[in-house]
């Protein structure tokens, strides 16, 4: 699980680490994104990564699907 609840903003340069795993796994491999701020919730939605990450409000939430 990825927690960025203290990123405030993230650009290309922030996003491009992120989706270097996901060339490499399986496309049964789940990825969590948890509590994101409104700015970069609405990057991830501009970006269609909402659809490769499955976000969650808290990272209990994230954990409790595994």
């Amino acid at each position: 699980m990825i927690d960025l609840s203290d990123v405030t903003y993230i650009d290309s340069a922030g996003l491009a680490p992120l989706f270097r795993p996901c060339k490499r796994w399986k496309p049964t491999r789940k990825i969590f994104a948890g509590r994101l701020q409104d700015t970069v919730r609405s990057i991830f939605e501009i970006s269609r990564l909402d659809q490769v990450f499955q976000i969650f409000p808290d990272t209990d939430a994230a954990l409790a699907t595994t």
